[in-house]
């Protein structure tokens, strides 16, 4: 069996342009137009997925329809990295400095469907993001804002939602410390399904960890 090569990411970006295509076959019936759409898509896919496979590409090419495209969608998931499951002590010992750190229920995650692991504490108004690469993970706290109007587009995953302000504070030398604030997602879940750009996902956090 082939190793998995894809990353969730990668899942997601292969999923948005699949759905380009479809909105372009079920709007119009002009071939230009459509093959146009096609063959944006796989520039996209070619210029920004981590591992390029051309029979993942042909299959995109050759969707017809949503059932189509949903059976293939799941059939990708033979082929993610899933996130390196994490355990209640590894999330302590990452935010060890939180004593009474209030930890998320990982065994209703499914590591296969996340870029990034992240949870909100109503109780302090901190929220945690993990994020992991072979097994190494990256830890940020901040602080949130709760609002329930606030729509903007989101630091992580550049899409337009509801979202809260996002506070990490850093510290610099002797008893300087700087504070970087982001508008993120209020719904992690959506927040990874549109996630389509690891490589910007970590540079937000190195960002708010510098």
């Amino acid at each position: 069996m082939t190793a998995p090569f894809l990353t969730v990411a990668d899942v997601r970006l292969i999923e948005k342009q699949v759905k380009k295509i479809l909105r372009a076959k079920s709007s119009s019936n002009d071939t230009k137009i459509i093959n146009t759409v096609i063959g944006l898509a796989i520039e996209e896919l070619r210029e920004n997925l981590s591992v390029v496979n051309e029979e993942i590409l042909k299959e995109v090419e050759h969707i017809e329809d949503n059932l189509n495209a949903e059976l293939f969608i799941h059939s990708l998931k033979a082929y993610t990295i899933p996130f390196k499951a994490i355990s209640d002590k590894s999330l302590q010992k990452l935010f060890k400095k939180d004593k009474k750190l209030k930890l998320p229920k990982l065994d209703l995650i499914d590591w296969q469907t996340i870029s990034y692991l992240s949870w909100l504490d109503k109780g302090t108004n901190r929220q945690y993001i993990v994020l992991e690469n072979e097994g190494d993970y990256t830890a940020l706290r901040g602080v949130y804002e709760a609002s329930t109007s606030n729509k903007g587009v989101c630091a992580i995953c550049n899409q337009h939602s509801a979202v809260h302000l996002f506070t990490a504070t850093v510290k610099g030398n002797g008893d300087h410390y700087t504070s970087y604030s982001n508008y993120i997602c209020d719904d992690v879940l959506a927040c990874n399904g549109n996630v389509t750009d690891y490589t910007k996902l970590e540079q937000f956090v190195s960002r708010n960890l510098s």
